[in-house]
């Protein structure tokens, strides 16, 4: 009796579950408007900023590691639209109600056929219930987070507001093995605001040889920290204007082995929150 017991319990948690998911459609389609038109704005910006990363690639293809970089901006463009696109389909009718119900009611489904066809086929109809439910809370749980960021966080921005690049304005650039060259990098805001009390991290692997110069404070990875191991040269700017770059520069020493090595940037400003990037260098 113990099995009945589970199918019951089963089906009044699917029951309980679906009596939400309408709900949750109601609050978010309220959002739905202003998100479209966010992320229709986050689009346009990321195919302009795509845009002028290819020209200045296509540029540099004959000498530098173009492919790879206009590879690397072309990936990146596609996961950004990707998330923009999965946060308003979490909003819509599909994401907030067809898949959670969808998912509830088959769990039901399943449940009460297993009742009355119990004994036989048992754990199937167990099985297949709840991964039918556990699939509808997965999908009920994102529509309820999009609901969040949209009501708590309105002026929050759906992707990072700053843009990461060398002076070339390419995630990629080739130095040659155990030089010691001054790298430039640019940070270019262009979110909405006035980024105030930057703190920009650029992390360079053990590999790398990060030396002390005036304009960054030269800080050590520990264990135990995300990148243990690296050096990370840290820059601080009090104000960032809109539509303006900032360019860095730090004084580093190649690794003797050749190859690729990500270098990750992570950007802080006051209000405006983190936001993490990666750049390449390519040691020939």
């Amino acid at each position: 009796m113990e099995e009945l017991q589970i199918l019951l319990l089963l089906a009044y948690l699917a029951i309980g579950l679906m009596a939400i998911t309408v709900p949750t459609y109601a609050i978010s389609v309220s959002y739905l408007a202003r998100e479209t038109l966010k992320t229709l704005e986050d689009m346009r910006k990321r195919r302009k900023d795509l845009g002028e990363k290819l020209d200045e690639l296509r540029k540099k293809l004959e000498r530098e590691p173009g492919i790879k970089g206009i590879k690397e901006e072309i990936k990146k463009f596609e996961e950004e639209e990707a998330e923009l696109e999965d946060r308003l389909e979490c909003l819509s009718a599909k994401g907030a109600v067809v898949y959670p119900l969808g998912g509830f009611m088959l769990g039901l489904a399943c449940a009460t056929y297993g009742i009355y066809t119990f004994p036989k086929n048992f754990g199937v109809f167990i099985l297949t219930s709840i991964i039918s439910i556990a699939f509808g809370i997965y999908r009920l749980g994102k529509s309820l987070f999009a609901v969040e960021q949209a009501a708590l966080r309105p002026e929050e921005e759906l992707l990072p507001t700053f843009r990461v690049s060398f002076v070339s304005g390419a995630s990629i650039e080739r130095f040659k093995a155990k030089e010691q060259k001054e790298i430039e990098f640019l940070i270019n805001n262009y979110g909405k605001d006035v980024a105030e009390d930057v703190n920009v991290m650029i992390l360079f692997p053990p590999e790398f040889k990060l030396l002390k110069k005036r304009g960054y404070v030269r800080v050590e990875q520990l264990l135990g920290s995300r990148y243990p191991g690296y050096n990370a040269a840290r820059f601080t700017t009090k104000v960032l204007h809109v539509d303006l770059s900032m360019l860095y520069k730090a004084l580093v020493g190649m690794p003797e082995k050749t190859g690729f090595y990500i270098i990750p940037v992570c950007v802080r400003a006051r209000k405006i929150g983190k936001s993490d990037h990666q750049l390449t260098i390519e040691v020939v």
